[in-house]
């Protein structure tokens, strides 16, 4: 089934792309929901005006996430969690934290334009990349602190034998 594309789909194309897609996901899927419509004729004839009008309209909307990414660019998050003294958090960090304390700094992203390939889950230093469109990718460093201000293993283990050194915490009285 041939569609014209309404919105970027990602995998599939980009907007005013005149594509194949299968039939059931065309019918189902695209069409329904406005985000293609069918390559007739009279669509196809229109396809060049759509194209200008998508043009500009996506310039717009690159020019305004570019300043976004210019805010995002070099920030860094500093989230404090509960950890074992291993550097194991309890819980994890995933995208929606992230939104949140992005939020709190006065930058506004969604959920789907962080890419964490699985949510952190130990103390240290990560970099998360940021596709708020397909033309504009920024990332930003996020670092993970245990919380009490209690040093954390480094994220490459390279803390691991400084760590082994220290003396054991004094074992908790049974009175």
């Amino acid at each position: 089934m041939e569609v014209i594309l309404l919105e970027n789909i990602e995998g599939v194309g980009r907007k005013g792309d005149r594509v194949e897609v299968s039939a059931g996901y065309g019918r189902n899927h695209l069409v329904p929901n406005h985000r293609a419509i069918l390559a007739t004729p009279d669509a196809l004839s229109r396809l060049e005006t759509m194209k200008k009008r998508f043009a500009t309209e996506e310039a717009k909307i690159v020019s305004e996430l570019q300043g976004v990414a210019g805010r995002l660019t070099g920030l860094t998050l500093q989230l404090s969690m509960r950890a074992t003294p291993e550097g194991h958090l309890f819980g994890s960090v995933s995208p929606q934290i992230l939104v949140a304390a992005l939020r709190e700094k006065g930058v506004e992203v969604a959920e789907r334009d962080l890419r964490l390939k699985e949510p952190i889950k130990a103390v240290g230093t990560y970099a998360v990349p940021i596709h708020l469109h397909a033309d504009v990718r920024t990332e930003i460093t996020v670092v993970v602190e245990a919380e009490g201000g209690a040093p954390a293993p480094a994220a490459d283990g390279a803390a691991a034998g400084e760590a082994a050194a220290s003396p054991a915490a004094p074992a908790p009285t049974g009175g």
